[in-house]
C-alpha cells in the first residue's frame, strides 16, 4: 500500500510541474515579410503604473519570461523576473487607456484576480478573447511614452490608426 501512495504522489507531483511552462513571446506581422521589426520579434512587460505593465514588441534580448498554466488557462509574467516574486502579474486586457480611447484595449501584465483566459495550441500559437484584433500600434501615449519608439500591443476591432499592423503570438520555450 505504501508504495501505492509513493507512485500516487509521485506522478501528481509530476502531472502539477509538467502543467506549468516557462515561455518568451514571439510575435508576427500579417503579412510577414513587409513588417521585419514585428515579425520574429518578442515581447516584453515593461512597468507603467503600480501594478500594472503594459506589453511591447521587442528583440529577444529584452523579452520577458512568462509562466503558462495548462490548468487553469492562464499566462503570468516569471517570478524569478518581478520585483516581488509574491505579487503575480497575469496576462490581461485593460480598457479605455491612454491615447486609444474606445478604439482599443492593451495587452498588459496586471496584479488581478480576474486574469485573461489563455490558450496555447499544439504548435505555441495563442488565443485569446479579442486576439483576432490584436495590432502594434506606436504613439499610444502611454505615461511613459515607450511607444515612441517600440510598438504597444493593441486589441483593436477593425483597421485600427494609421500605421496599426495585425499581430499574432507564439509562445516558445524559455
Amino acid at each position: 500500500m505504501k508504495f501505492t501512495s509513493i507512485i500516487a504522489t509521485a506522478f501528481a507531483l509530476a502531472s502539477s510541474v509538467a502543467a506549468l511552462k516557462t515561455v518568451k513571446l514571439k510575435t508576427f506581422a500579417y503579412p510577414p515579410p513587409q513588417y521585419p521589426e514585428i515579425t520574429g520579434q518578442y515581447v516584453a512587460s515593461w512597468h507603467e503604473g503600480a501594478g500594472i505593465n503594459y506589453m511591447f514588441v521587442v528583440p529577444e534580448d529584452q523579452a520577458a519570461k512568462f509562466v503558462y498554466d495548462e490548468d487553469s488557462k492562464t499566462l503570468y509574467l516569471d517570478p524569478a523576473s518581478v520585483g516581488n516574486p509574491e505579487l503575480k502579474y497575469t496576462f490581461s486586457i485593460s480598457t479605455g487607456e491612454p491615447g486609444l480611447g474606445d478604439k482599443g484595449t492593451l495587452l498588459n501584465s496586471i496584479v488581478s484576480n480576474k486574469p485573461t483566459e489563455v490558450n496555447i495550441d499544439d504548435l505555441g500559437f495563442i488565443t485569446f478573447n479579442g486576439s483576432y484584433g490584436l495590432k502594434a500600434v506606436k504613439n499610444i501615449n502611454e505615461p511613459y511614452e515607450y511607444s515612441q519608439k517600440n510598438y504597444a500591443l493593441v486589441e483593436i476591432e477593425g483597421n485600427g490608426p494609421d500605421g496599426a499592423v495585425p499581430v499574432f503570438l507564439q509562445a516558445i520555450d524559455a
